[in-house]
């Protein structure tokens, strides 16, 4: 399979290498740094498994159209980075995005109706250029967005399954990414304001009780927009820190290296929505200002 990898940082680089050590035809697309790195001495792949690959790596989108464009930018990018991809979205082109947060899906659909929504729990740090720790194995969950499934979706899922991720698929994606973003509220809001390894939320009774709060939260403004939940929000959330309890999320380590931050995406869009309907989220408007007041000290 044609692959290119829209945004080469710790997630899509291990997609990345894991795809292309199946030998799909794999190409990165990202930073001058990153592609520097990956073109010199391979791609780096340590922690769950430790390997080498050599996908091909670029700061350009190439000309032609891949059969799968995995996006996996940050949110705030991704109208960026599909506008500089263009022209590499064939007719027979899908997108998959697997990125943190709401809303990344409903811009890929205004450059082709081919669009797939998906999840992943594999915790994943960069830990210099060229070189990603897989820090735990988690699900990776894809459908075509908003529902549906089709011939290729389970295309995708079997070389994901085939390149060592553990994939399923689903005619609900639109549920999936609900389900993570509420995860993520959880974890890279409350484990970002508390400094603490995901494993801490799990652990720490009062914390865990906060957390609960939170997933409660989210489920109620998800409901009353009628999203449906393939897996509860609550238990998707201790799965994941279980799989990632050693991980410090990527919110932190965006604040940890003065960059910015996706918490507009994750907190403040399920706040965002929960206004749009009359609600209130104070949980998740508390946890977003607090980020956003760490994050302009940060950089």
């Amino acid at each position: 399979m044609k692959v290119y990898v829209l945004g080469a940082g710790s997630i899509g680089s291990l997609f990345g290498a894991l795809l292309a050590r199946a030998d799909h035809d794999v190409t990165l697309i990202g930073r001058e740094e990153q592609v520097r790195a990956i073109n010199e001495r391979g791609l780096r792949i340590s922690g769950v498994e430790s390997f080498t690959a050599y996908p091909e790596a670029t700061t350009r989108a190439p000309e032609g159209p891949p059969e799968l464009l995995l996006l996996t930018t940050k949110s705030y990018s991704t109208k960026t980075a599909l506008e500089y991809a263009r022209h590499c979205i064939g007719e027979g082109t899908w997108i998959l995005s697997v990125q943190n947060g709401l809303g990344n899906e409903d811009l890929a659909l205004e450059y082709t109706p081919n669009v797939m929504g998906g999840i992943t729990t594999n915790g994943a740090m960069l830990v210099e250029w060229g070189h990603v720790k897989w820090t735990g194995k988690g699900i990776t969950v894809i459908g075509r967005y908003p529902k549906g499934g089709g011939e290729f979706v389970e295309e995708v899922a079997e070389a994901f399954r085939e390149a060592g991720l553990e994939t399923r698929t689903t005619e609900n994606a639109l549920g999936w990414k609900w389900a993570k973003a509420i995860v993520n509220s959880v974890i890279n809001g409350l484990g970002t304001v508390l400094e603490v390894k995901n494993g801490f939320l799990k652990d720490n009774q009062n914390i865990r009780e906060v957390s609960i709060a939170i997933v409660r939260e989210g489920c109620l403004v998800a409901r009353q927009l009628g999203v449906e939940f393939e897996v509860h929000p609550l238990e998707l959330l201790w799965d994941t820190i279980e799989r990632t309890r050693e991980n410090y999320n990527s919110t932190l380590q965006d604040l940890m290296r003065g960059r910015k931050t996706e918490i507009d995406y994750i907190n403040g869009k399920i706040a965002e929505y929960a206004s749009s309907i009359g609600l209130e989220a104070p949980r998740n408007e508390l946890l977003w200002a607090l980020i956003k007041a760490k994050e302009g000290q940060s950089r």
